[in-house]
């Protein structure tokens, strides 16, 4: 059973060069393999699922459909700039919506999948806003908002989040190192394999834990990196998808 793993692409339209990059990605690397996942923050953002989202989208959300059309299997672990999906991703789109993480065995092994974002413990700031912005609550407040309001919204709470990491040095040992770190307390829970994105940072770690051989790999992002995993039914391998649009 092959499968295909992306996260952080941050899409802002479904119209712009890098939509159509990834929708051709869809038709054309996708498709090749049996299952499909997205770990989170395919949209920049996506706060609850509205008419007016779906018409925005519409073109990459009609690229998932077909795949499931055709009989491939597509896991959607929700992030941080993409929640909330709804019914429309389950029931019209034939997507298996996970809110936290999912799990799963492959050939004996026991794999862990999830966005990533609740990785860093000592982020508590952050802990405390995804409880809120998850809340049954703000559900409810999303629901009743102008869709388009909420859209801008957290369009522009990407782009200030953004630009203030850029104004900060960029400690990307110390970051890999936190989700390696996080990585082996989830092997020590049973798991040999885990899966992340959010921290944008492609990354493949192996270690040795109590005799098995545990390993972490991260997506990276299609910002930066255009990174994604791939497993032929034995192994997991980086790719990097050529950025170019025909």
């Amino acid at each position: 059973m092959s499968a295909i793993y992306l996260s952080d692409v941050h899409l802002r339209d479904a119209y712009s060069i890098k939509a159509r990059l990834v929708i051709r990605f869809l038709q054309q690397v996708a498709s090749r393999h049996e299952e499909i996942y997205i770990l989170g923050d395919l949209f920049d953002a996506w706060p609850y699922t509205s008419e007016f989202l779906l018409r925005a989208f519409r073109p990459v959300l009609q690229a998932l459909k077909k795949l499931v059309e055709e009989g491939h299997t597509v896991h959607y672990i929700e992030g941080n700039h993409d929640f909330h999906l709804g019914e429309y991703f389950r029931e019209d789109l034939g997507i298996d919506v996970h809110p936290r993480s999912f799990v799963q065995t492959r050939n004996g092994k026991k794999i862990y999948m999830a966005h990533g974002d609740l990785a860093n413990r000592r982020d508590i700031g952050y802990h405390g806003l995804r409880f809120v912005l998850r809340s049954n609550l703000a559900r409810t407040l999303f629901k009743y908002s102008p869709p388009e309001l909420l859209f801008r919204i957290g369009s522009k709470s990407s782009v200030l989040s953004r630009r203030y990491q850029s104004k900060r040095p960029r400690q990307e040992i110390v970051i890999r190192q936190v989700y390696r770190d996080a990585a082996q307390r989830i092997f020590r829970e049973g798991y040999d394999v885990v899966l992340m994105g959010h921290t944008h940072l492609p990354d493949d770690f192996t270690v040795t834990l109590e005799g098995r051989i545990c390993r972490y790999l991260n997506t990276g992002d299609w910002v930066k990196h255009f990174t994604y995993l791939e497993f032929d039914g034995t192994q997991f391998y980086t790719k990097t998808h050529p950025v170019k649009v025909i």
